[in-house]
């Protein structure tokens, strides 16, 4: 109905404004004389050479102007929602999954849909999972770490694990075994904060014929700045190979049959938000697109 004024009160022509709206005069005239009972007074003057505005229609077609517009922009955002292209999307991130090449993911999402605001929000990922668990974030980029059986997880994300140590304490090569990395004091990983991490840790050297020394334990980042202070080295996925490489260097430790660090895209079990499956659809096609190369997806 107001639609129809709004028509009308800008075309003072009835033939015309029925034109626009499609329809035809008289059911135009009929809506018109419904919304002037509705008020309980005239908002048009109408005359057979002319149409206007009476004062009170001047008035009404300055607050239905607006109401029409807010209402078109309301039901085009709840469309947009709808088909995963606008609203808001809040994302949680662990730290080592911000330094990996899903980044880039989010960055070409980001490029695509362009009307949905993303809000990246960083922590660990036992904090990750219960912000999922109750709906304080919509997807996650985390460590599969244990969760409550509300979240789900998938696999989008495998990296090698690497050996650290400040660039004077470096080897000559590239690579080193694992007898060379436990001549070092090592900064493993505080169960609480990073639990997937120390058990990674714990298998990859389960097979040592001597035990690993660990000095003290961190999470990440923190443990790379452990290793710059001389604390002793770090084993960590490939991915913080791009951090601090004016500072640190990096091994890749042989042979490469070690255990691979996984980040998986976790969401809630009944979520269905669209953004969040758009989101999701676009790393599972980035995992398959480096499960097709034969490349880990460092």
């Amino acid at each position: 109905m107001l639609a129809a004024f709004c028509a009308v009160a800008e075309e003072l022509n009835f033939a015309r404004a029925a034109e626009r709206l499609c329809m035809s005069q008289p059911p135009l005239s009929r809506r018109i004389r419904q919304l002037e009972d509705l008020v309980g007074t005239a908002l048009f003057v109408r005359t057979t050479r002319s149409v206007r505005l009476t004062p009170a229609g001047a008035l009404m077609y300055e607050h239905a102007r607006r109401l029409t517009g807010d209402l078109g922009y309301m039901l085009n955002s709840v469309r947009e929602l709808a088909r995963g292209e606008g609203g808001a999307l809040s994302i949680g991130i662990t730290p080592s999954a911000a330094c990996s090449s899903l980044v880039e993911v989010l960055h070409a999402f980001r490029h695509a849909h362009p009307n949905i605001a993303l809000d990246l929000r960083e922590m660990d990922s036992v904090l990750l999972s219960e912000e999922l668990r109750y709906g304080r974030v919509d997807i996650a980029l985390m460590r599969p770490v244990a969760a409550h059986e509300s979240v789900e997880m998938t696999v989008v994300h495998n990296e090698p694990l690497v050996f650290i140590t400040r660039r004077e304490n470096a080897y000559a090569g590239s690579r080193v075994t694992l007898g060379q990395v436990l001549r070092h004091p090592l900064v493993g990983y505080d169960k609480t904060y990073s639990p997937y991490l120390h058990g990674l840790l714990e298998q990859l050297l389960a097979g040592a014929a001597s035990g690993a020394r660990i000095v003290q334990t961190s999470r990440l980042p923190s443990i790379l700045t452990l290793v710059e202070a001389g604390v002793g080295a770090a084993i960590v996925p490939q991915s913080m190979m791009h951090v601090r490489s004016d500072t640190l260097h990096f091994h890749a430790i042989e042979p490469a049959t070690g255990p691979m660090a996984q980040i998986v895209v976790a969401r809630p079990a009944r979520g269905r938000h669209p953004a969040a499956l758009a989101l999701m659809g676009a790393l599972l096609a980035r995992r398959q697109e480096a499960d097709r190369d034969g490349q880990p997806m460092a």
